[in-house]
C-alpha cells in the first residue's frame, strides 16, 4: 500500500524545516533508514531517513520548500496489502519493523487506557511521532504518553532510551520541549518582550522584501535571547605577541609537512582552555529555571564561523585533550563543513565558551554577543605593528594582538573577568608557558 511520509518532529522544539536537497528520486527503491533528504533545521543540516522500505511513488514538495511537522513530503509504496494510506500496525514487536506515525485518525481509534490492551492515550493526537512498534510497546509498558517524549534518535525517532529518560525525569523535560515548540522564533508581535510594529516607509515601490532563511531566523532568535536574558559587560585589552609570532613561524612549515594549516587560532584555543581551568566560572552556565550555576567538567570551544549562509558556531569537543596540530586540523574541517552547510546539530552542541575572530577581516576591538547559555565569549582582533615601551624603557615596534572579552555579569564579576583577561594575555605573550599550561 502507499505509505504517506509526513515531516516528523525532529526534536529540540523544532516545528519546521527546509528541504535543502532530495537524495532520492521518484521510482527509486529505498530501505528503511536510508537517507532520503537533507533538512535545514535552525542552524544545522540533518539527514531525513526513510521510515519504511519500498519504492518512491511521489515526492510531494520541491527542494527549497519550508515544511512544518505533519506536512506530506513523500509517498512510498511499501508493497504491503491494503489500500489505506495509513502507517503500519503498531502491534508488531519486531525491532526492524517500519517506523510508525501517530495521527489523529489512529489516535481516535485507539482503545481507552482502561481497556485490557494497555494503550496510553496521547495528549496531542495531531502530533506526528516516529518510533518503532517495539518502542511504542515499551512506552505502553511504562505507561508513557509517547507524544510527550523528546526524540533523540536518527531523523527525530523516539528510541527506548528516550522513554527511560522521560520516566527518570518525571516527564518535565519533554513537557518543557513541547511548550518551546509552540513558540515561534520571532512572534511578529513582540521581540524580546518588546512590542513591535510592521516596518513601513513612504517609498515601498523602491523596496523589496525577502523572507529570513532558517539560519538567519535562528541567528536572530539567539541574538535577541542573549541580549534580553544576559546582562553583559565587555573588556578590551591588547597583548604583545612577538614570541607567539615567532613560534608560529617556526612550526608553520613543520605543520605543513603533515598537511596541517597552523594559524594563531589553535594557540588561542589552548589559551582559553587554560584560562577556564584557572577560572572555572568561565566554563559554566546559569540555569535560569533553578538559579544554579552549572560547572562543566569538559572543555568544548566554539569557533564562530562566517559563511555565505550566515554565522555558525561549530564546537571543538574536549579541546583540552587534543594537541595543537589536531586542533588546527579540526578547525579547518569544521569550517569546511560550515561553508558547505553540512554541520550537524552534534557539531554545534555542548559548547563551554566561544571564540569570535574578527581579526581575520581586519577588525580590532568589538563586543561579540555571548552564545547563550555560555557565560562568556572571547573576541580576537587583528595582529598589527604598534609602538610599545619594552621592559628597558625603549620604544620599539612589536606585534600586538587586540583582545575583547564579553561576560555574563550575573555570574562573573568585573575583577574576576579582568584577572582572567590578564591570565589570557600572559599565556599568549609566552607560547612556551602556554604549551605547559594548555
Amino acid at each position: 500500500m502507499a505509505f504517506t511520509f509526513k515531516f516528523p518532529d525532529m526534536g529540540e522544539g523544532i516545528a519546521e524545516g527546509e528541504i535543502v536537497d532530495w537524495l532520492v528520486a521518484e521510482g527509486d527503491e529505498v530501505e528503511e533508514g536510508d537517507s532520503v533528504a537533507e533538512v535545514q533545521n535552525d542552524k544545522s543540516v540533518e539527514e531525513l531517513a526513510a521510515p519504511v522500505s519500498g519504492k518512491i511513488q511521489s515526492i510531494e514538495v520541491d527542494a527549497g520548500t519550508l515544511v512544518t511537522v505533519g506536512d506530506n513530503i513523500m509517498v512510498i509504496d511499501d508493497g504491503s496489502e491494503g489500500g489505506e494510506e495509513e502507517p503500519a500496525s503498531d502491534t508488531t514487536p519486531d525491532e526492524e519493523d517500519p517506523v510508525e506515525e501517530v495521527s489523529e485518525e489512529t489516535a481516535t481509534e485507539a482503545p481507552s487506557e482502561t481497556e485490557s490492551t494497555g494503550v496510553v492515550a496521547t495528549s496531542d493526537p495531531n502530533k506526528m511521532v516516529l518510533a518503532m512498534p517495539s518502542v511504542r510497546q515499551y512506552a505502553r509498558e511504562k505507561d508513557v504518553d509517547i507524544s510527550l517524549v523528546t526524540p533523540t534518535g536518527k531523523s527525530g525517532r523516539v528510541v527506548k532510551e528516550d522513554i527511560d529518560n522521560y520516566v527518570e525525569n518525571g516527564g518535565a523535560e519533554a513537557v518543557s520541549t513541547e511548550e518551546t515548540a509552540t513558540q515561534p522564533a520571532v512572534s511578529g508581535q513582540t521581540v524580546g518582550g518588546v512590542e513591535v510594529t510592521p516596518y513601513k516607509s513612504g517609498r515601498e515601490d523602491e523596496e523589496t522584501r525577502e523572507p529570513l532563511t532558517m539560519t538567519r531566523r535562528a541567528i536572530a532568535k539567539a541574538m535577541v535571547k542573549s541580549a534580553t536574558v544576559v546582562p553583559s559587560f565587555a573588556l578590551f585589552d591588547e597583548v604583545v605577541v612577538d614570541e607567539l609570532w615567532a613560534h608560529r613561524k617556526k612550526f608553520k612549515d613543520v605543520a605543513a609537512e603533515q598537511d596541517t594549516k597552523l594559524t594563531f587560532l589553535p594557540y588561542i584555543v589552548k589559551a582559553v582552555v587554560a584560562m577556564m581551568k584557572e577560572f572555572p566560572v568561565f566554563n559554566a552556565s546559569l540555569d535560569d529555571t533553578t538559579d544554579e550555576i552549572v560547572y562543566k567538567h569538559y572543555y568544548n570551544i566554539g569557533i564562530a564561523t562566517d559563511t555565505d549562509n550566515g554565522l555558525y558556531v561549530p564546537v571543538i569537543q574536549d579541546a583540552n585533550t587534543k594537541p595543537m596540530f589536531d586542533i588546527a586540523d579540526e578547525i579547518i574541517e569544521l569550517s569546511g563543513k560550515a561553508h558547505e552547510n553540512k554541520l550537524s546539530g552534534k557539531d554545534m552542541a555542548d559548547g563551554s565558551i566561544s571564540i569570535s575572530n574578527i581579526g581575520s577581516v581586519g577588525g580590532a576591538h568589538f563586543t561579540p554577543i555571548i552564545n547563550h547559555p555560555e557565560s562568556a565569549i572571547v573576541g580576537v582582533g587583528i595582529i598589527s605593528d604598534k609602538a610599545v615601551v619594552n621592559s628597558e624603557g625603549e620604544i620599539v615596534v612589536s606585534k600586538v594582538l587586540d583582545l575583547s572579552l564579553v561576560v555574563d555579569h550575573r555570574i562573573i564579576d568585573g575583577a574576576v573577568a579582568q584577572q582572567a583577561m590578564n591570565y589570557l594575555k600572559q599565556l599568549l605573550s609566552d607560547p612556551e608557558l602556554l604549551l605547559m599550561k594548555g
